[in-house]
C-alpha cells in the first residue's frame, strides 16, 4: 500500500495557506498548517516535503532544523522568499507564476537528482582545487555525468587552473540571477573533457547565496555528482554550501602545520560532518593520525604527483596526472557517489 505523504506547511500569510490547501484539494494529499515555527519543526523528519513561508523563513532558520530534502520557500516576492533560501538548503517556488511547480513538489513527481559534494583546502596549495577538478574528470571516465562548482571567491578562476579560461560560456557573473528551480543550463556553460564548469569571474562580487543553491539544484538533477570547489576562506556561501552538500572532504597535507591549518579551517566552517583526504608529504605523520588529529574520518590518501604542481602553473588539467594518483581519485570518487555505477544520460 502507497505511504500517504504529509505536506508540512510553516506560515502566517493566508495567501501562502490557501494556495498550498488548495492545491492539496485537488491533488488529494494531506497539508498539516503550522502557524508557529516550533509546530512545524515537530514534523519536520518525518513530513514528506516541508514548505516553508517566505514570512516563517527568519524564525525556522533561527532555530537551524537539521538539513533534509524536499524543503522548499514559498512566496509571492522573488527576493523575500529566497533571503532564506541558503540557510536553509532550500529551493524556492514564487507564486502564481510557480503554482505548477508546487503542484509537482507536494505530487511527488520524481525528480532524478544526484550528489553533491564540497571539497575545502585545509591550507594554501594543499591542491583542493586540482582535487575537486581530478573527481569531476573521474567521475566521467568512470561512467558517471558529472559538473564542477567554484564558490571559492579568492580562488582566482577554476577555468585558468584548467587552461579552459577562453572556453566560451557562461560563468558566476552571469549567473547571479538564478534563483529558486532554474532551468537546465547545461547548454549554457563551458566545458572541459565532457565536465561543463562554473567559474568565478575575474573582478566580479561572489554569487549570492540563493544563485549557489539554484545553480547547484539544477546541476544536480541533471548529473550523477557535482563537485563543489569551496576554497578555504570561510565566506558565507562556502560555509552555507558545505554544510548542504551530501559530502564534504577536507584536504589537508601531512606536516605539522598543515594539520594546525586544517584544524583552524574546520572550526571556521562550523563543520560538524565530512571527511579528510590527505595528501602525503615527505616526512609527514601518517594519514590515520592526521585524521584522528582532526576529528574526522579519513576518506583517502592522495600520493604526491610530480606532474601537477607543474600542470597547476601551466594551466592543464589534473588528467596529467600519474596512474597512482588517479586510482587514489577514482576511489574517492566511488566512496562519494553514494553507490551510482553509471551516468544517467537521459536526464
Amino acid at each position: 500500500m502507497e505511504e500517504q505523504r504529509l505536506i508540512v506547511l510553516v506560515t502566517h500569510d493566508a495567501r501562502i495557506r490557501e494556495a498550498v490547501e488548495a492545491a492539496g484539494v485537488a491533488l488529494g494529499v494531506a497539508v498539516q498548517v503550522c502557524a508557529e515555527a516550533s509546530v512545524g519543526l515537530a514534523s519536520w523528519s518525518h513530513a514528506t516535503v516541508c514548505l516553508v513561508g517566505a514570512d516563517a523563513g527568519a524564525a525556522i532558520a533561527a532555530v537551524a532544523p537539521r538539513r533534509r530534502p524536499e524543503v522548499y520557500l514559498v512566496g509571492y516576492e522573488d527576493a523575500e522568499a529566497a533571503t532564506w533560501s541558503v540557510a536553509l538548503g532550500a529551493s524556492v517556488i514564487v507564486l502564481p507564476q510557480g503554482s505548477a511547480l508546487l503542484a509537482d513538489v507536494m505530487a511527488g513527481q520524481p525528480k532524478a537528482g544526484g550528489r553533491v559534494v564540497a571539497v575545502v583546502g585545509g591550507s594554501g596549495g594543499v591542491g583542493a582545487s586540482t582535487l575537486a577538478a581530478g573527481l569531476a574528470l573521474a567521475a566521467v571516465r568512470s561512467r558517471r555525468s558529472s559538473a564542477l562548482v567554484e564558490v571559492d571567491e579568492l580562488g582566482g578562476g577554476i577555468d585558468l587552473l584548467l587552461g579552459v579560461e577562453r572556453a566560451p560560456g557562461w560563468r558566476w557573473p552571469r549567473l547571479v540571477g538564478a534563483h529558486g528551480e532554474v532551468g537546465d543550463v547545461r547548454g549554457l556553460l563551458p566545458h572541459v573533457e565532457g565536465v561543463p564548469f562554473v567559474a568565478m569571474g575575474r573582478g566580479s562580487e561572489p554569487p549570492p547565496g540563493d544563485a549557489v543553491v539554484a545553480v547547484l539544484g539544477t546541476l544536480s538533477r541533471h548529473h550523477d555528482l557535482v563537485v563543489v570547489d569551496a576554497g578555504r576562506a570561510p565566506a558565507p556561501v562556502a560555509r552555507h554550501t558545505v554544510r548542504g552538500a551530501d559530502a564534504a572532504l577536507l584536504v589537508c597535507s601531512g606536516d605539522a602545520r598543515g594539520v594546525a591549518a586544517a584544524a583552524q579551517v574546520r572550526e571556521r566552517f562550523d563543520w560538524a560532518s565530512g571527511s579528510v583526504v590527505v595528501r602525503q608529504t615527505s616526512g609527514g605523520a601518517q594519514a590515520e593520525a592526521v585524521a584522528e588529529a582532526l576529528g574526522l574520518p579519513l576518506a583517502g590518501v592522495l600520493p604526491f604527483d610530480r606532474r601537477l604542481p607543474h600542470a597547476s602553473a601551466e594551466g592543464e588539467s589534473p588528467s596529467v596526472a600519474g596512474a597512482r594518483w588517479q586510482r587514489a581519485v577514482a576511489a574517492l570518487v566511488d566512496e562519494v557517489a553514494g553507490g551510482i555505477t553509471e551516468a544517467s544520460h537521459g536526464r
